[in-house]
């Protein structure tokens, strides 16, 4: 009897065991999804959003990435480096086309491995334009071009399709086996000619932009879902051939068939998946909108004016300090993007100083002052050239510098009206009228070829004693000691220039 009870009791352990086994074999079995936002305009900041959020899913060991898309695009440069973040990544990766892809926006999305659409959605048109919205020249349109053509290539979808969502003049057809082609005009007008039965998908002079039915129909877009919950239902994790994919089950009979049922090996479900969103931050929403174009270009001529009202003024103040908030704003948005700013931020201060060691200690101007010029200059056009492109980054730094120009041009002529200066500056005015005067009525130009004697150092301005009179005096060279010999050399209205003399 007692044997029965060990038995009994081993039974149940074994089924206990066996149970728990399974159950953490079955909690492992839940894949892991990340998440991860496009829903503002592409920029540098959203990069860095994007990369970070990708550098998060593989610490996490995550099964797949799916990018929720509802944007109107942004700059090409930033989608392309955006591009190269998720082709980068051995994590399988699904678009989400929830709404919207456009213009840089479907380049991202074509470089997914898969792309979902919502009912209603659309992806194309993919054209770079300015600022002004116009269309740039053949060269950047060939780049763009180029691109999308490749990123199609590698995930196996139709390239002429791409291509004709960038380039206006190509003409794309579906042939009558079904296969859709892009042609160039002439040559569209010689398969006509001969009769070849074509339909036109995309005329010359426009731009694709597929809809939903459309994009599966041509099999540019892999599955339809209004929800996530809904996508993640019609997806598995699948190696085929060693590499691991997101598939539809119908995906996957097509590979079961094309490489055979032993290279297709079923990994996991996302059904039921856990699901991690990465939220953009306070911190990156700040990034997102110091680091637009136009933010960034009005914050950079803001404290520019700010810099020339104070040096205006004396003293230090408000101005001032609010030129250099906009400034450490400027370079310190971009350092957050991962742009080396910190050097090019000490060389614009370095530029200022210069610039007012110029004004205020060194008559005239001379090397220090453009060099100063140069040095801010520099350091902008670094920062703009690390966030945009070339060509972007000279139009941004010559809008900045026009805006700069017409702002302070502004504040000369009208800022002394404002009752806000008049309580910072000095407005009582002491004119001849009034019984002032700035100096005496003597003739300096007596003083011109006359020797004296530097009672102060003269560093380059001070005082010396010529013909028995205290006079202010510069030099026209090097600085010289106290004592030592002077000789008039050049009057200027009350300015008395003067030179060493050696002694006999």
């Amino acid at each position: 009897m007692r044997r029965k009870t060990d038995l009994l009791g081993y039974i149940l352990l074994l089924i206990v065991g066996c149970l728990s086994v399974n159950g953490s074999l079955f909690a492992q079995d839940i894949a892991q999804v990340y998440v991860i936002d496009i829903r503002n305009e592409i920029g540098s900041g959203l990069g860095t959003y994007i990369s970070d959020g990708i550098q998060l899913a593989e610490a996490a060991g995550a099964d797949a990435i799916v990018f929720d898309v509802d944007t109107p695009g942004g700059r090409v440069d930033s989608a392309v480096n955006i591009i190269r973040a998720i082709q980068d990544t051995q994590i399988p990766t699904i678009a989400f086309v929830n709404r919207q892809a456009i213009s840089a926006g479907a380049m991202i999305s074509i470089a997914c491995n898969q792309i979902v659409m919502t009912s209603g959605g659309t992806i194309g048109d993919s054209a770079p334009v300015n600022i002004q919205g116009q269309e740039v020249g053949e060269k950047a349109i060939s780049y763009i071009q180029g691109t999308i053509r490749a990123t199609a290539e590698r995930e196996n979808r139709n390239p002429d399709i791409a291509e004709a969502m960038v380039d206006k003049e190509l003409v794309l057809v579906k042939l009558k086996d079904g296969q859709i082609i892009k042609l160039l005009p002439e040559e569209y007008a010689t398969r006509e000619e001969e009769g070849e039965e074509m339909e036109i998908l995309c005329a010359q002079g426009k731009l694709l932009t597929l809809s939903t039915r459309q994009a599966l129909e041509y099999r540019f877009a892999d599955a339809e879902a209004e929800t996530l919950t809904a996508l993640l239902a019609q997806y598995e994790i699948v190696e085929v051939a060693g590499t691991k994919m997101p598939l539809t089950e119908e995906a996957i009979m097509q590979r079961q068939r094309e490489y055979g049922f032993s290279e297709v090996n079923r990994l996991k479900t996302l059904t039921d998946a856990r699901i991690t969103k990465v939220r953009a931050t306070l911190a990156d929403k700040i990034v997102f909108f110091l680091t637009n174009p136009f933010i960034s270009s009005l914050l950079l001529s803001l404290g520019l004016l700010g810099i020339f009202i104070e040096i205006r003024s004396p003293g230090f103040g408000v101005p001032g300090l609010l030129g250099l908030i906009c400034v450490g704003l400027f370079f310190g948005g971009h350092m957050l993007t991962r742009i080396d700013a910190g050097w090019a931020f000490l060389l614009f201060m370095l530029g200022i100083a210069l610039i007012a060691l110029e004004i205020f200690v060194i008559p005239g101007f001379g090397i220090a002052g453009i060099l100063g010029i140069v040095l801010m200059l520099g350091s902008v056009f670094f920062v703009f050239d690390g966030a945009y492109n070339l060509s972007t980054a000279v139009l941004w730094l010559s809008i900045s510098v026009i805006l700069t120009s017409a702002l302070t041009i502004l504040a000369a002529f009208l800022l002394p009206e404002t009752r806000l200066f008049q309580r910072f500056a000095l407005s009582t005015v002491m004119d001849t009228d009034m019984g002032y005067h700035s100096a005496s009525a003597e003739d300096f130009q007596a003083y011109l070829g006359q020797s004296g004697t530097a009672l102060t150092p003269l560093r380059p301005s001070g005082t010396a004693r010529i013909a028995d009179r205290r006079v202010d005096v510069v030099t026209v060279g090097d600085f010289i000691p106290q004592h030592s010999n002077v000789r008039v050399v050049e009057v200027e209205g009350s300015k008395v220039f003067v030179e060493a003399v050696e002694e006999a």
